[in-house]
């Protein structure tokens, strides 16, 4: 019977069954990549410098075209605001919330357009999806598997490095502003 699923969900005749529920996306936290240097410039927008890729694809890529190391990407006001609120410890739905309220938008539209958006963050390795343990405990592993879900809770070392880095490079970035800050105002 499984077969015959797949099959019909291969050829578009049955839709396919969402890995996760709306209730269980809206509970996932994005997370900024702890390794991706960025900063707010003079008008409060988000600045976050991208670098090459370095796998195969970067490398043929380069080989053809003149790729820069690394370029800036500046978000907008309203991509700004997400990216503050991707620290793990909004949810989905706390960012939904708060854009609803901040900018008199339907909710229906904010969660369509706050899903695309942290699809191209992600696809741009700019975030990653934090799951609560209660939904890892309701997801099968077939479907942690599909999505590429690892369960940093069963795997303590992982999650201890994952939270250092994090830590790490907020602590940094903190310490490059002060830096910045302190130096500015001795120009003065």
């Amino acid at each position: 019977m499984r077969m015959i699923a797949n099959i019909l969900n291969k050829i578009h005749l049955r839709k396919a069954q969402p890995a996760i529920t709306r209730r269980q996306a809206m509970q996932v936290r994005p997370l900024r990549n702890p390794h991706l240097e960025w900063e707010h410039n003079e008008e409060g927008n988000v600045v976050a410098t991208l670098t090459r890729r370095v796998g195969l694809r970067g490398k043929i890529l380069t080989f053809f075209l003149s790729v820069p190391e690394a370029r800036p990407v500046v978000l907008d006001e309203v991509g700004s605001f997400v990216w503050d609120m991707c620290d793990g410890e909004h949810s989905v739905e706390d960012i939904t919330e708060a854009l609803c309220s901040k900018h008199n938008l339907s909710r229906r539209e904010v969660e369509i357009s706050l899903n695309e958006y942290m699809r191209i963050l992600g696809k741009r390795g700019m975030i990653v999806i934090a799951v609560p343990q209660e939904i890892m405990a309701e997801l099968s592993e077939e479907t942690k598997r599909a999505l590429g879900i690892q369960d940093l809770a069963a795997d303590e070392e992982a999650s201890a490095a994952l939270l250092e880095s994090a830590q790490d490079a907020e602590n940094n970035r903190q310490e490059d502003q002060g830096t910045s800050s302190a130096s500015a105002s001795d120009q003065e």
